[in-house]
């Protein structure tokens, strides 16, 4: 597996279309103590990203001859490689960075016990109401959630057009929820999903109805 990413990083590079150094959510933050320099990897969404860092550096006694492929978990920090500076050396580093969002299988993720999830056929089958607003991150991330585990949803964007949220304020009346609208919001046969805030929630709420 580690093999099949570095060939597609080092593909993504050789065509030379997205060396992500500005990505929107992942970064590379420097920490120098002393003649140490450590740059680690920081992503401050709320979904992992798997990243493909090559540091070509000059003036240290270690630098990275290979590139580094890791695994950042959502909101985290992650130590990438440590460079020590030469004595009377000029020393300087530049790296490039490629991003790749981690998709979610719903059928691979498990719960604490180790327990794989099986979706019923017959539930997945049936067809998610999604509601959702305009520039809405979340959103968009659901839909990519649904269209990669095959489930059928139809969007009802409240932005767009008003009588989506009326629909939806009777949905709220009828089940008797007091919060404010929050998108994105699923309706999944008989049952109201409110107040998912992030992708993590969304997984574990999609899981905990289809297992």
């Amino acid at each position: 597996m580690r093999f099949t990413l570095l060939c597609v990083f080092t593909l993504l590079l050789s065509l030379g279309t997205i060396a992500q150094n500005k990505h929107e959510f992942v970064s590379i933050e420097e920490k120098v103590t002393g003649k140490r320099v450590e740059l680690f990897a920081v992503n401050s969404n709320n979904i992992a990203y798997d990243i493909f860092l090559k540091v070509d550096a000059t003036g240290y006694r270690r630098s990275s001859a290979r590139p580094i492929i890791k695994n950042i978990p959502a909101n985290s920090k992650v130590r990438m490689i440590t460079l020590v500076k030469l004595a009377n050396t000029e020393s300087n580093y530049k790296y490039t960075l490629v991003v790749n969002e981690v998709r979610f299988d719903l059928a691979m993720q498990k719960d604490d016990a180790g327990i794989n999830y099986k979706m019923d056929a017959s539930l997945k089958s049936k067809t998610v109401d999604l509601f959702t607003k305009d520039n809405c991150l979340l959103c968009n991330q659901t839909k990519d959630v649904l269209a990669n585990n095959k489930i059928n949803y139809k969007e009802f964007n409240i932005d767009q057009d008003s009588t989506y949220l009326v629909s939806l304020l009777k949905e709220f009346k009828a089940n008797n929820i007091k919060s404010k609208i929050q998108a994105p919001i699923l309706k999944i046969e008989d049952s109201l999903y409110t107040n998912i805030k992030t992708q993590k929630q969304l997984i574990k709420t999609l899981q905990e109805h289809y297992k």
